[in-house]
């Protein structure tokens, strides 16, 4: 019995931090949710039956099974922490991105410290008190011929709590969703059940989510009405000029946050400026949360799978349509410039695959006027490194992704500004302005060196302090360019949508040249549509009207009560998204034309 009672000591203590540190999560980041933490019991027991398991597989030993119990525990309690900084950023719980954690631990903990602080120190104070009573709880077993058969049903039982309890398929975290509610089912969801999970799929081929498999008719309807839409001529002044191309994948700029966009103080008056100027929609929709995922959705005009990233993966080794490519056979110098290490997220190799000639990360920049802040070198020397490695003898497409909005550290020399009396905010806007302030210092030097230059401004991803679900999406989009006159179209775009426009703008039609694209331009197209996916929700924008679809419950939330309206966006969203998902896991991207073509 002694046994089984220190199976379930080790359980017990691992349930009973994991309910801390939802209660932590929970009301640390403002859901206020106790029935959600309570609810998601079947994800805790999967993650404290796992911790006794292995601690009793080396009960034995004493060293092995009191290190395997003080490590396992207190690492699993530091990651639901960690988990709470993360939420707060990306609005997501930590899944796959688990593996940067070594690539990126000292600007991770240097973040830690400098936005969390007391919650930082919580957790380590509470780590070394755990340490200290953990090591106090005995549970070695001496092996004897009863143990195999003891091992086995422990064994049985961890599956059992592993799988769900009665339940007839695996336990996934996307069944938290089952409690109805997307904003609960993010509290009732444990971040080290997501990770165990996504690292237990990690060494296997990715696989595509369950989506419901809309029916041939369904699916030729869809995409006739998505594309068939009257693709008209555009006259642009920029076909044989060979202008350069900036294309700024700018680091977590958020529209919320802008005031083009509604915010009511002035963050960013360079970009005002630029705003003014150019040709913008209404916004924009991300199609990610991390740098790589706004990368590929950008570059190839092609979703990212859902929730995730081809970065590292085996999608990563498959050949798609870029734009960057293009470029390239056209005579173009292509670079990557990021203020952060290339080794981040894997989004200098990434850059490179998809047709960058040429990648840069902090390490290259030694030449800087200010410090670095925590995860690079700030926007201001990421730009003045930039002059020095562009071509003077042949036009050029650059890529830019700063490091300033990565982080809310601004040079002490640089004065800030009172946007709000929410500090943590307040922090986070100033370096908004100081990444403005660089950007309208590059703007003017470029000008004067390269006027031939056509930019393309928008967000490779959102930024923290958000709520909601669509919010979380929503950046900027604005191309600038001298020859171009000022407009704003009334509509959404997607991210995929860049590549068409600007294939549109510099080369000629992208049906002929990027025929896979599943995005439109916004110089020659009239109906645009745009999907994103949050925590198991489909949302979709088409023709000013919005939808969102919950994969595990059905539940399809319309943003009027037209009926036979939301029915039809439903099809247009479980059509795209289904088709566009299989041929991105079966490595067929290239066979989309098929599906947009309306011959």
């Amino acid at each position: 019995m002694q046994f089984f009672k220190n199976y379930f000591t080790v359980f017990f203590i691992n349930y009973a931090l994991l309910l801390l540190t939802k209660f932590l999560f929970s009301f640390y980041l403002g859901f206020n949710e106790i029935y959600a933490i309570f609810w998601g019991y079947k994800f805790d027991f999967a993650v404290s039956a796992f911790v006794a398991l292995i601690v009793m597989l080396f009960s034995f030993s004493k060293i092995l099974s009191k290190t395997l119990f003080i490590g396992l525990s207190v690492s699993f309690f530091l990651i639901q922490i960690s988990d709470i900084f993360y939420f707060a950023e990306s609005r997501r719980h930590i899944g796959y991105e688990i593996t940067d954690f070594f690539v990126d631990f000292v600007p991770l903990m240097q973040t830690a410290f400098n936005k969390f602080f007391l919650l930082t120190i919580l957790g380590f104070i509470v780590s070394a008190i755990l340490v200290y009573l953990l090591s106090k709880i005995d549970l070695y077993q001496k092996f004897t011929k009863t143990t195999p058969l003891k091992l086995l049903a422990v064994t049985l039982l961890t599956v059992f709590f592993i799988r769900g309890e009665f339940q007839h398929i695996p336990l996934h975290p996307y069944q938290a969703n089952e409690i109805g509610d997307v904003e609960k089912a993010q509290v009732a969801l444990n971040s080290v059940y997501n990770i165990v999970y996504a690292l237990s799929k990690a060494s296997k081929e990715p696989k595509m989510l369950p989506l419901p498999q809309p029916k041939p008719q369904e699916i030729q309807q869809t995409f006739q009405t998505l594309y068939g839409d009257k693709h008209t001529s555009f006259a642009s002044p920029y076909r044989e000029k060979q202008p350069n191309v900036v294309l700024f994948f700018s680091e977590s700029w958020s529209a919320k946050w802008l005031q083009p966009y509604g915010f009511a103080k002035n963050t960013t008056p360079n970009f005002n400026k630029l705003y003014e100027k150019g040709i913008k929609p209404k916004y924009m929709i991300a199609n990610g949360h991390r740098t790589t995922e706004g990368m590929f959705a950008t570059l190839t005009s092609f979703p990212n799978p859902l929730g995730k990233s081809i970065a590292k993966t085996q999608l990563q080794s498959y050949h798609y349509d870029s734009l960057i490519y293009f470029f390239n056979k056209k005579g173009y110098e292509s670079i990557f410039f990021q203020g952060t290490s290339k080794d981040t997220s894997g989004t200098g190799s990434l850059a490179q695959s998809l047709g960058f000639s040429q990648s840069y990360g902090k390490r290259d920049i030694q030449k800087r006027k200010y410090p670095m802040n925590y995860w690079g070198v700030q926007d201001y020397d990421l730009y003045n490194f930039i002059f020095t490695k562009l071509p003077k003898d042949k036009p050029f497409v650059i890529g830019i992704n700063g490091a300033t909005t990565h982080d809310d550290v601004v040079p002490k020399e640089f004065k800030t500004k009172h946007f709000t009396d929410n500090k943590a905010l307040n922090k986070n806007l100033n370096a908004l302005y100081f990444s403005d302030y660089s950007l309208g210092i590059f703007l003017e030097k470029m000008q004067k060196e390269y006027p031939n230059t056509v930019y393309i401004f928008f967000a490779d991803h959102c930024g923290g302090h958000l709520n909601g679900t669509l919010e979380n999406y929503q950046i900027p989009f604005v191309v600038y360019a001298d020859k171009l006159k000022p407009q704003l179209i009334d509509t959404v775009l997607s991210q995929m949508d860049i590549a068409p426009t600007v294939m549109d703008l510099i080369f000629g039609d992208y049906k002929k040249y990027l025929p896979n694209a599943t995005g439109k331009s916004l110089f020659s197209d009239t109906k645009f549509f745009a999907p994103y996916f949050h925590n198991g929700i489909l949302g979709w924008i088409e023709d000013g009207k919005h939808i969102e679809y919950n994969l595990q419950n059905k539940a399809l939330k319309c943003q009027d009560n037209n009926s036979t309206q939301c029915a039809e966006l439903k099809k247009h969203l479980l059509s795209y998204t289904y088709i566009t998902q299989k041929l991105l896991f079966e490595g067929k991207t290239q066979e989309f034309h098929k599906y947009r073509s309306t011959k």
